[in-house]
């Protein structure tokens, strides 16, 4: 993949720290809200199925709030106790969309363990699997809220304020682009070539302003720069969220399950319409299009069935195509850096997020 050479990553942060101080933080921040709560001899329970989906992952969106704070003037990464606690806050909803999003997509695991209405499934009954995982959904969406008070408190009221709405627009846009998501699903396959363009959009709107765009301009908005840097920050972000996905589609159908932590191949079975297959969709012979057309979307399909897939994505040149599209969308995002008018380290910080958001192995 192309990058722009980031001088001495090391003066930018270290991502294993940070993310270990995300995490314990976030822990931190939910036990102490859990000895907050009414004793109850069911309350044990409820709360190992949301802590289950706390303190874990990459953190990539709270890193991305702490390297916007940086990048707009503010501390460095990891040394602002605010980016810090809204990082908290951050993680603590991705938990919440984590939990919703693996019962829209009936997932078996995350990360490694069971997805929450699975472990429901298991500890009360199947009629139980569904409203347990929308329930802990919204406990760790009440969590975020409460998270984002807690960042903020210390603030000038403006300041506040202004963070605040951000978050909840942050989530607001979420559950829309889930939406979006959802319906896409059921999107034919016989057009592959508009399906792609609709799924772009969509994953603009979806991935690439959640994961990396308003993380990042929420952690510029503590400094309240001027609009044109947030604009140009929303470019970079779009890009690099786009690239994101983008590689997260191909981790979802070649990716190594022990990193990723669920199992490879399942957004095939899922029937997620991806950029990835799309292009295959576009490039494939009669019969190799219609078994993809046959595959995506069928829960049965074999391993067989998941490797020939596999290999007509690769025969048809669409790994390739796919790769060199997110190499684009990567450069597009580094040549607007310069543009920001920020230091050297500053810089290098912005430009090391880019290349761990987009050349990942989970």
């Amino acid at each position: 993949m192309t990058t722009a050479t980031v001088p001495d990553p090391l003066r930018a942060f270290d991502r294993s720290v940070f993310a270990a101080t995300i995490h314990r933080k976030t822990l931190g921040f939910f036990d102490a809200y859990a000895v907050s709560i009414d004793a109850h001899e069911q309350l044990h329970r409820f709360l190992a199925f949301a802590r289950s989906y706390v303190g874990s992952g990459k953190a990539f969106r709270a890193l991305a709030i702490s390297v916007g704070n940086y990048v707009a003037g503010g501390d460095p990464v990891g040394k602002s106790a605010v980016a810090l606690d809204l990082g908290v806050a951050i993680e603590l909803y991705q938990s919440s969309a984590l939990v919703h999003d693996d019962l829209i997509d009936n997932a078996d695991t995350r990360r490694n363990i069971p997805s929450v209405h699975k472990q429901a499934e298991a500890a009360l009954g199947i009629s139980s699997a569904m409203p347990v995982a929308v329930l802990i959904g919204d406990l760790l969406l009440s969590m975020n809220h409460l998270a984002t008070t807690h960042a903020v408190k210390s603030l000038p009221t403006a300041d506040q304020l202004r963070l605040s709405d951000y978050m909840a627009r942050i989530t607001a846009e979420v559950s829309w682009g889930q939406y979006l998501d959802v319906i896409t699903e059921t999107r034919p396959l016989t057009d592959p070539d508009s399906l792609r363009r609709y799924v772009y959009d969509v994953i603009a709107l979806k991935s690439g302003h959640y994961s990396v765009m308003r993380p990042l301009v929420l952690g510029a908005l503590m400094n309240d720069p001027e609009p044109q840097f947030i604009e140009t920050l929303q470019k970079i972000g779009r890009s690099w969220g786009v690239a994101f996905q983008m590689r997260d589609d191909v981790l979802g159908a070649f990716g190594d399950e022990a990193l990723t932590g669920k199992p490879t191949g399942s957004d095939i079975r899922e029937g997620k319409r991806t950029i990835l297959l799309t292009m295959a969709l576009s490039a494939a012979n009669e019969d190799d299009r219609l078994f993809l057309e046959q595959t995506l979307g069928s829960a049965n399909a074999s391993e067989q069935d998941l490797t020939r897939v596999q290999q007509i994505i690769k025969d048809t040149g669409a790994f390739d195509a796919h790769e060199q599209a997110i190499s684009k969308l990567v450069d597009e995002g580094n040549a607007l850096v310069g543009q920001l008018g920020v230091d050297s380290d500053r810089e290098a910080a912005l430009r090391l997020l880019g290349k761990l958001l987009t050349d990942r192995k989970a």
